[in-house]
């Protein structure tokens, strides 16, 4: 195995994945509409579910964006990042989560804007299940865009010894929903049609952002998830 370098995946500009192509995954939205593992729909909510999955699917556009860039300076609660225009500077359980990291790989991720409207269509008609569904679908198919920059960053860390760690969002395990302004600042004018409004909230609404370290495959995976030394055994985000 090559050995790690000190910065295994060099700054670059911002990178698009214009395409998704994993198919949707169906246990993931059971999970977002509060099915247990292991536990099935009855058959007349599965012809539902089979319908809107499918319409939703249709007009869902994962895409994602994202930039590395490295580490300048990190403790347990602080991370500073090297940028072409200076430092930024995010505040947060940083150590608890990006403990291993070299590089950090900003994010934002999407499922497209139709999706959410038809949701909100199907909510305005009172067809509360139905856009249950498809709200299930937009944020399956937003996790699915970030999947696909953690696989990118993974085969590229890879070939010098080096691995991803767990996304870190704002808002999120310590760290503040005020942080998104930060991480959007690092993408300028490009983007991929996702926005900010003033209570740091993305749109739309299917939409997720993070920070993924990259670090000393030994050392991510000694490092082990954060999750595991987290109170909250019952938190949605739990990996």
């Amino acid at each position: 195995m090559p050995q790690p370098s000190s910065s295994p995946i060099s700054a670059r500009p911002p990178r698009i994945i214009e395409q998704v192509d994993e198919a949707v995954d169906r246990a993931e939205v059971l999970r977002y509409l509060g099915y247990p593992v292991g536990v099935s729909p009855n058959a007349q909510i599965q012809n539902i579910l089979d319908y809107w999955v499918a319409q939703a699917d249709q007009l869902a556009t994962p895409r994602a964006i994202y930039v590395v860039l490295p580490v300048a300076e990190k403790d347990r609660r602080r991370l500073r990042l090297q940028t072409g225009r200076g430092m930024v500077e995010f505040h947060g359980a940083i150590g608890e989560f990006l403990g291993a990291a070299r590089s950090v790989a900003a994010f934002i991720a999407t499922a497209g804007g139709d999706v959410v409207r038809l949701a909100s269509e199907l909510l305005g008609k009172q067809d509360a299940l139905a856009a249950m569904v498809v709200n299930a679908v937009g944020a399956e198919r937003a996790e699915a865009a970030e999947a696909a920059v953690i696989d990118e960053l993974r085969e590229q860390a890879a070939k010098v010894g080096f691995a991803p760690t767990l996304p870190y969002s704002p808002g999120y395990c310590g760290m503040a929903l005020t942080e998104q302004t930060k991480l959007f600042s690092l993408f300028d004018q490009e983007n991929i049609g996702v926005t900010l409004s003033a209570d740091c909230l993305m749109r739309p609404l299917k939409s997720v952002s993070g920070l993924i370290g990259i670090g000393p495959a030994a050392e991510v995976e000694q490092f082990g998830s954060p999750c595991d030394r987290c109170e909250l055994h019952d938190c949605a985000m739990r990996r």
